[in-house]
């Protein structure tokens, strides 16, 4: 069963959570326990002192037996115990005042220390040795207390630790559900939101809240590929509308000329012929327009090869005119050329294709005995083609429409194309790395451009 981000993000917390707290109380345990000692110690090195000034004094009086007696009326180590002994390690203090410790624990060798010794009455003492001399007696002062009081305090915060970690854990793990839950609620709603559109509802956006930044930014970039998807969606229905509307008028036509041959049993050959050559000009269309629709479809799909190999640009740019000589011919078209020997890596198919169309729809647009310039140039960045007429212009709203499928300006669509032509030619060139746009346009001609790097 999948866990919810919410309970994946409070399961993190309460787990980084425990750690720092286990972190921090065993610190504050530590340096609790070390200060606890410190005062402890301190307690000590403070009566060993005074009992060290007591016997020294003594000393100067009487002898090593009655300054320990001395010692040990005058000064007293609170709940603790204070004994001298001499050179070999022999107690020299009454049997009272000797500590429960093993013989082997209070060392005579040593010059000063502290340090925590387990006595023989089950309990921790705490020690402080000093080896001293005076008046030539050489004697060692040792001064203890157990650590009764020490350690009932140190478990004292040990168990409120103990009890406090799991209280704060507990009350974390609630507090971290209800704020996931309340944190993320907007993305709850979201979510619902993003689940009741549909195709039907595509222009429905998100909620963007102002709450959180993060969720805002989701909410933005999630509504920006709505945005995208509707345009998708409506570039894909006005393009089957339009391809449905263009296929439609030569099935149409031979339908017509089919229909209207065979209305009488016998006709002339005259009559077949002409309906032959009808239905052969609209198949011609027809295959064109399904070519030009389905290089459209693999491109957007990525599934168009591009062939990248060496090809002869000024060549191709030359056939090319030659192709469509006969075209300009029809309508007195004078097509001039200055093409410089330029040489790139490209697809030779695609690029023949895309200067066709430019060519093909200068053409198209130049009236009887008008004139089509043609001019390939090295640049800076590259390669220009630029494709100049003398039609009638387009206006600066429809500059980048033109490039758009199925768009075609005159609106007796007497030119005959399907407006597919520049869609194919702008592709074409941005496979390439290039471009294509219009330089300008007005009443005296347009003038096209593709770049194409080399």
């Amino acid at each position: 069963m999948p866990v919810s981000l919410r309970a994946r993000l409070t399961a993190w917390y309460s787990l980084l959570l425990l750690l720092t707290l286990a972190v921090f109380s065993a610190a504050v345990l530590w340096l609790h326990w070390h200060l606890l000692l410190e005062q402890f110690d301190e307690g000590l090195r403070s009566v060993i002192a005074t009992a060290g000034n007591v016997v020294d004094e003594e000393l100067t009086e009487t002898d090593m037996q009655s300054a320990v007696a001395e010692m040990v009326e005058l000064v007293r180590a609170p709940d603790g115990r204070v004994q001298v002994l001499d050179a070999s390690g022999a107690p020299m203090t009454p049997p009272g005042q000797v500590m429960p410790l093993p013989p082997q624990a209070v060392n005579p060798d040593v010059t000063r220390v502290t340090r925590t010794i387990a006595g023989a009455d089950g309990k921790e003492w705490r020690v402080t040795l000093w080896r001293r001399t005076a008046k030539q007696h050489q004697y060692v002062i040792a001064v203890g207390a157990p650590l009764d009081e020490t350690l009932r305090q140190w478990r004292i915060l040990l168990r409120a630790c103990l009890i406090g970690i799991p209280l704060a854990l507990v009350l974390a793990i609630a507090g971290g559900l209800w704020l996931g839950r309340h944190g993320l609620r907007p993305l709850t709603t979201m979510a619902g939101e993003a689940k009741a559109i549909t195709t039907e509802t595509l222009d429905a956006r998100l909620t963007v809240p102002s709450a959180a930044t993060e969720l805002e930014q989701f909410a933005t970039s999630f509504n920006r590929v709505l945005d995208r998807l509707g345009t998708a969606l409506a570039t894909q229905r006005r393009f089957m509308a339009d391809a449905s509307h263009e296929l439609r008028t030569p099935v149409s036509i031979m339908r017509t000329a089919a229909d209207v041959t065979l209305s009488r049993p016998v006709r002339e050959e005259e009559d077949y012929r002409e309906a032959l050559a009808t239905v052969s000009q609209q198949t011609s269309r027809l295959t064109r327009l399904v070519d030009d629709m389905l290089v459209l479809a693999r491109a957007d799909g990525g599934g168009y090869p591009v062939t990248m190999a060496p090809v002869d640009l000024t060549a191709l740019v030359q056939e090319c005119i030659r192709e469509l000589s006969g075209k300009a011919d029809d309508k007195a078209i004078a097509i001039a050329s200055e093409l410089e020997p330029i040489a790139l890596k490209g697809d030779e198919a695609l690029l023949r294709r895309m200067f066709s169309n430019l060519l093909g729809n200068a053409l198209a647009y130049t009236p009887r005995g008008g004139a089509v310039t043609v001019r390939l140039a090295r640049t800076d960045d590259g390669v220009v083609l630029q494709v100049a007429d003398t039609g009638p212009g387009i206006a600066p709203e429809d500059r980048e429409r033109v490039f758009e499928r199925f768009v075609r300006l005159d609106a007796a669509r007497t030119t005959g194309g399907a407006g597919l032509g520049l869609a194919i030619a702008r592709w074409v060139a941005e496979a390439h790395g290039g471009g294509i746009r219009i330089l300008s346009s007005g009443p005296g001609g347009s003038v096209f451009a593709a770049t194409l790097p080399v």
